[in-house]
């Protein structure tokens, strides 16, 4: 993945949000995620980024977990 995708992503996200003042990003320790160009985009948004430990796969299970129930319980919801 190219820091570009991210950073249109977040571009996105903040148009959308449009308050973003102080809130966190969560991700992994993808290079796109570190990169110069999503750093700045953060920056310029007054966002912070947080990333996961090395090797520590429950830092996403918990939105893992929403993602899935989410998705089961309403964007596969048949009437």
């Amino acid at each position: 993945m190219k820091s570009c995708l991210a950073v249109t992503a977040l571009e996105n996200a903040v148009a959308r949000r449009e308050q973003v003042d102080g809130c966190i990003l969560h991700s992994d320790r993808g290079s796109q995620f570190r990169s110069r160009k999503f750093v700045q985009a953060l920056d310029r948004h007054r966002m912070v980024g947080s990333t996961g430990r090395v090797g520590a796969a429950g830092d996403n299970a918990a939105m893992e977990f929403f993602f899935t129930l989410l998705q089961k319980n309403v964007l596969d919801r048949r009437t």
